[in-house]
C-alpha cells in the first residue's frame, strides 16, 4: 500500500510514513481495535471469573454458552466501532473552527507548561487529534507522541492506584500486557516523529516526554538507569513479566 500523503511505499501495520511521518490511517485503526479488544477482554474476563464461582455447580456447558454470548457482545461492541457515523462529531468540529484562535492557544501554552497529559486530553476533546484544522498542522509530530505518551502515564496511574486491590487482581494482568504494548508503541512512535519534527522547540517538548516516561519507569518499576534500558529493549511478553512481577510483588 501507499501514503496517502506523499505515495511512498508503506506496510500495513506501520503506523506511520517513514519518509514523511503521516499517520497510516489503516494500520491506526487496525491498532486502535486491537486496543479496544483487549480492554473488552480484560473487563470479559473479570466477568467470567466472577460468573464462574456461581455456575460452578451448573457444568461446564453453562459456563461456554455465557463465555460465548459474552464474546458475542464484544464482537457487536468491535463492529459498532468500525461503522460509527463519521460525521456523530460535526458540532464538535464547527465548535473548534469557531474558536480556532482561541484553541491554537490553549494548545501552545499547554506544551509550553510541559502539561502534556493537558495537551492531549484537550485534543481530543475538541476532536483535533482526528480533525485537525490546518493551523493545527504544526502539532501533528509532537501530537502523535504525546498520544502514546498519555495511554502509558494513564495506564501506569491505573495499576498503581489499583494494584493492592482484590478486586483489580484479575484483570490486572490484562492491563500489565496493554500498557507494555503502549510502551513499544510509544518509542515505535518516538524515533519516526522526532525525526520527522523540523521545529526545535517540539523537538525538545517530544524528548521531555521520554525523559519523563522514562522517569516514570525508574520511579514506579524500580529500577536504575541500566535496568530501564535493559528493560526497553525485551519483548512486550518479558516486560509484562518485569511488571508483574514488581505490580504483584512476587
Amino acid at each position: 500500500m501507499v501514503c496517502e500523503n506523499c505515495k511512498h511505499e508503506i506496510g500495513p501495520e506501520q503506523l506511520y510514513c517513514p519518509k514523511c511521518g503521516a499517520k497510516n490511517a489503516f494500520a491506526e485503526k487496525h491498532r486502535e481495535n486491537m486496543k479496544q479488544f483487549a480492554r473488552e477482554y480484560a473487563s470479559t474476563e473479570k466477568e467470567v471469573s466472577r460468573f464462574r464461582k456461581a455456575v460452578e455447580g451448573l457444568g461446564k456447558k453453562a459456563a461456554i454458552l455465557v463465555v460465548l454470548m459474552i464474546a458475542i457482545v464484544i464482537c457487536t461492541v468491535i463492529t459498532s466501532i468500525n461503522y460509527a457515523d463519521p460525521d456523530e462529531d460535526a458540532a464538535v468540529r464547527r465548535d473548534t473552527e469557531k474558536h480556532i484562535k482561541a484553541y491554537l492557544q490553549q494548545t501552545e501554552e499547554l506544551l509550553q507548561q510541559r502539561d502534556y497529559i493537558g495537551f492531549v486530553s484537550f485534543r481530543y476533546a475538541h476532536e483535533l487529534q482526528s480533525f485537525p484544522p490546518e493551523e493545527f498542522e504544526r502539532f501533528r509530530q509532537v501530537g502523535y507522541v504525546a498520544e502514546e505518551y498519555y495511554e502509558c502515564v494513564t495506564g501506569m496511574e491505573e495499576m498503581i492506584l489499583r494494584s493492592d486491590d482484590p478486586d483489580y487482581f484479575d484483570g490486572l494482568d490484562s492491563d500489565i500486557e496493554i500498557f507494555c504494548m503502549y510502551v513499544d508503541g510509544f518509542y515505535e512512535v518516538y524515533d519516526v516523529q522526532l525525526e520527522a519534527e523540523k521545529n526545535e522547540v517540539y523537538q525538545g517538548y517530544i524528548r521531555d516526554m521520554e525523559a519523563e516516561l522514562l522517569a516514570m519507569l525508574r520511579t514506579y518499576l524500580d529500577m536504575d538507569e541500566a535496568e530501564t534500558e535493559a528493560f526497553l529493549e525485551l519483548s512486550e511478553a518479558q516486560k509484562a513479566v518485569k511488571v508483574r512481577e514488581v505490580l504483584r510483588h512476587e
